[in-house]
């Protein structure tokens, strides 16, 4: 009975806790929805484009720095929301590290806390 159990800890138990850690990454990821803020980190912030035929110079001038003023406040408010997102990532990963390893030694410490006991009591 202790060797099933032992076996499903260290099988199905460490694959099951591995699957849960990938589904938090990746629902961190999606909530933050960091592959699109990768393939629109220099899109227009709210896709505020101005556009105009047949205007002076002078007024085209100003409506591409608008232009370039949106997607310059896109691409810094995109960076950091990035950047916030894979430093949550990275937290994460760590804590899930740690949960991981804790589950690995979970049942060696409860069979060494016993035998840990013995000596203390003795000595």
């Amino acid at each position: 009975m202790l060797t099933e159990y032992l076996l499903w800890w260290y099988g199905e138990g460490v694959s099951v806790s591995w699957r849960v850690a990938s589904a938090v990454l990746y629902e961190v990821s999606d909530f933050f929805s960091l592959p699109i803020l990768l393939k629109t980190l220099f899109a227009p912030w709210k896709n505020d484009v101005l556009s105009a035929r047949n205007i002076s110079l002078s007024d085209q001038f100003k409506i591409w720095e608008q232009n370039f003023i949106s997607r310059l406040v896109g691409f810094v408010v995109r960076s950091i929301i990035i950047v916030v997102t894979l430093v949550i990532l990275a937290l994460l990963t760590m804590v899930e590290a740690v949960v991981l390893l804790l589950w690995l030694l979970v049942p060696l410490a409860v069979l060494a806390l016993p035998a840990l006991a013995l000596v203390v009591v003795s000595a």
